[in-house]
């Protein structure tokens, strides 16, 4: 007999009112109980997924056991990763580094000195807790006032100097030797059990006892203490709890002693069971897996980042136990960070609600004043300025040795990845975290099309391009749903991914270039050689010659200032009836195109297309090359990759290259924000300044540039002169517009 729809509705609806389903419901949605009871349900339902896919072929239940210890290490991270975006609004991509060095510190206490596990573990989390209050002091407070995107950048020039420091540690300790990457000996290790056929040892009950004494311990705290309730009062937010008289500027810096204290905690107790190579730095694979999971807890709570994490790390256990291969299971977390990104559907966090996470105005160079354009010095001074470049592209390749000549086109190839971050980053306000992997896209795709298919050359860069471009926009899609710094977790998502999988021979070696196989450089119509590394270098300026002419034209151009005017106010450009969504995915379209044609004129540089030419580190290294540079800035992105060139050429140690490239960031960075650029546009305006004055010309913007203190008593004559023009403009402007009123 058919049941109709109402009667469906009827009975849900008694059902709904039943006093099991009310006491159940009261339990989802309780502050605590909720909690527990989505984790439980959360974890429950992976492993049945997890148990349906494999019913044929299940792992030990161990595996499920390890992974799940694996992942509260990962929760560990992202509580720390939470703490810092509610109080700053920045995710910090120094987390996982910031403890790593702690935590290598406390591994070579046991290893080299043999000091006891106990007083490791606190030295390690007492020198977590000073370096994040060293952090707080010196790096986060001068930065308060700086733009979202340069503290953000700040963290990452943080997280190279904190590498640098894990490379020289073992040196400074006394170790002389490689220290094996093998688990240490703890008062632990000897104690091992059995679950499901898979051997543990006690450091995971170790683990796991202690990330639940902290999940309780972080709820007491935030519940029960003073500062905790401070802390949760300027998360939500800081200038109303500044006027409460909240010491916004000292629960800073608590949360940064928490939050370096988790990292350390996470990687010293992550060290025991899995290990950690001494002499490299971890890397922003660790860190990826902290991401996901605050991301999945939409950087807000903390028991949805413990269940994320317990979840993350049962599945990549589960995934490693069948493939044996780690980056597999490492391009896994991509498409769960852009399932959870495209389905949250108008979820914004706490910080997007009070609008504290719209991106702050970058710095806008203005071109040369229209009164000054067409001065015979001026137009000079433009053409030399120009021919002294060109000349020092061109000649100056002379003045290398053998090996800087063979260094440059590479060099050159980063300045064009660096203009499309400015495209991206710089006009669009999107922070990409993985534009070199971009570049793998277009590298891996010419090295098929040159090797196997012999393809003419500008054809290639051309195809290799338009892949980029394609990709490039579906990595954007969450720009379209969710704003701010959540996108940069998928492009360094993606960075990783394409570095450990899509560019590996194992899984993709039919859709790369043959490994035993040269990918030749061409000869032009049979004339033009570029198989020399002279004439490449000269390709190459070409090049890169024309992503600077096609950026600048769509500088601009309309769509340019579409991108700056959504990048500052989104909905007062939407007023206006532009699309965010159409104009976001044509910048990440752009940006991908010259990101991939890099990447194709790098598969002809290096003649090959192997893994270890696209680490994720080399991403976060060309983002600091631009804000170094100047972000918003064509000639700020050239001058930071010469910075990046000159740290390359010298003789020195990766260590000092990082060290020298993450300080010297943070050095520049807090003296002008601007970076490169603004000390190149601060003396042009400067020489602007002095023409306008021996010309005796008015230009206003000029002028009112100077302090009036530091001013000459003839510059004081000028800025009487320019307030004078301008009031005199604002009274014609009003006549104007009451004459128009009147008609």
């Amino acid at each position: 007999m058919a049941v109709s729809a109402a009667a469906l509705r009827n009975a849900a609806g008694r059902l709904t009112r039943s006093p099991a389903a009310e006491q159940a419901q009261r339990l989802w949605k309780g502050r605590f109980s909720g909690g527990v009871a989505k984790v439980v349900v959360g974890i429950g339902g992976l492993c049945l997924v997890l148990g349906l896919v494999l019913r044929n072929n299940e792992p030990p239940v161990g595996i499920f056991v390890y992974g799940g210890i694996i992942g509260l290490l990962y929760a560990l991270l992202a509580f720390g990763l939470i703490l810092i975006y509610r109080a700053n609004r920045i995710i910090n991509f120094a987390q996982a580094e910031m403890g790593a060095t702690s935590g290598v510190l406390g591994v070579l206490l046991i290893k080299v000195d043999h000091v006891p596990y106990l007083v490791a573990l606190i030295i390690a989390l007492g020198s977590g807790i000073l370096a994040g209050v060293v952090i707080d002091f010196l790096i986060i407070r001068r930065f308060a006032k700086a733009s979202r995107l340069v503290l953000s950048v700040a963290t990452i020039g943080l997280a190279l100097i904190f590498s640098a420091v894990q490379l020289y540690m073992p040196k400074w300790m006394g170790a002389g030797f490689l220290i094996s990457p093998a688990p240490p000996k703890t008062p632990f290790s000897s104690l091992q059990f059995t679950i499901g056929h898979f051997r543990l040892d006690a450091n995971s009950i170790v683990a796991a006892v202690v990330v639940l004494l902290v999940m309780v311990g972080l709820a007491a705290f935030f519940r029960f203490t003073d500062i905790g309730i401070a802390v949760r009062a300027t998360a939500e937010n800081s200038d109303r709890a500044a006027l409460l008289g909240i010491p916004v500027k000292r629960i800073s810096t608590v949360v940064w002693a928490l939050a370096a204290a988790l990292s350390a905690l996470a990687i010293f107790l992550r060290v025991p069971i899995i290990g950690l190579p001494i002499g490299t730095f971890v890397g922003p694979v660790i860190l990826l897996y902290g991401l996901a999971a605050a991301v999945i807890a939409r950087m807000e709570s903390f028991g949805v980042a413990l269940f994320a994490g317990l979840a993350l790390g049962i599945l990549d256990q589960t995934i490693y136990y069948f493939s044996r291969d780690p980056t597999v299971s490492a391009a896994v977390i991509l498409p769960i960070i852009l399932a959870f990104m495209l389905f949250q559907r108008n979820q914004l966090s706490r910080g997007e609600d009070t609008g504290l996470s719209t991106w702050s105005n970058s710095q806008e160079f203005r071109p040369i004043p229209p009164e000054l354009k067409n001065l015979p010095e001026v137009q000079w001074g433009r053409f030399g300025l120009g021919l002294a470049t060109l000349l020092l592209l061109v000649f100056g390749y002379n003045l290398l040795s053998s090996t800087q000549q063979i260094l440059s086109s590479a060099v050159v190839i980063y300045g064009i990845v660096a203009v499309s971050l400015v495209i991206l980053t710089g006009w669009a306000g999107q922070i990409s975290l993985g534009q070199w992997g971009l570049a793998a896209v277009g590298a891996g795709l010419a090295g098929n099309l040159a090797a196997r298919h012999n393809m003419d050359f500008f054809l290639t860069l051309v195809i290799s391009g338009l892949a980029g471009a394609l990709v490039a926009v579906v990595i954007g899609l969450p720009a379209l749903r969710i704003r701010g710094l959540y996108l940069a977790v998928t492009t360094l998502g993606f960075a990783i991914t394409m570095q450990d999988y899509f560019l590996s021979p194992s899984y993709f070696g039919s859709l790369l270039a043959p490994e035993t196989q040269a990918i030749n450089r061409p000869i032009l119509y049979g004339v033009y050689s570029l198989v020399g590394d002279r004439t490449f270098y000269y390709a190459s300026l070409v090049v890169l010659a024309l992503a600077v002419i096609s950026a600048r034209g769509l500088r601009r151009s309309r769509f340019g200032r579409v991108l700056v005017g959504l990048r500052d106010n989104q909905k007062g450009a939407q007023a206006f009836g532009v699309s965010p969504s159409k104009a976001k995915l044509w910048a990440f379209a752009i940006s991908g195109f010259w990101a991939a044609v890099a990447g194709a004129m790098f598969a002809y540089y290096q003649g090959s297309t192997p893994t270890e030419s696209f680490p994720p580190e080399l991403s976060l290294t060309l983002l600091i090359i631009v804000v170094i540079g100047g972000v918003t800035s064509l000639p700020g992105a050239l001058l930071g990759t010469a910075f990046y060139g000159v740290l390359q050429y010298s003789d020195l140690s990766p260590a000092f290259q990082l060290l020298a490239s993450g300080l010297g960031a943070l050095i520049l960075l807090l003296i002008f924000p601007g970076g490169l650029a603004q000390i190149f546009y601060g003396i042009r305006d400067g020489i602007l300044r002095q023409v306008a004055t021996r010309r005796g010309i008015i230009v206003a913007s000029l002028v009112a540039d100077q302090r009036a203190p530091d001013e000459p008593e003839e510059d004081h004559e000028f800025l009487i002169k320019a307030v004078n023009v301008s009031g005199e403009a604002d009274r014609l402007a009003v006549v104007g517009e009451q004459e128009v009123v009147g008609v």
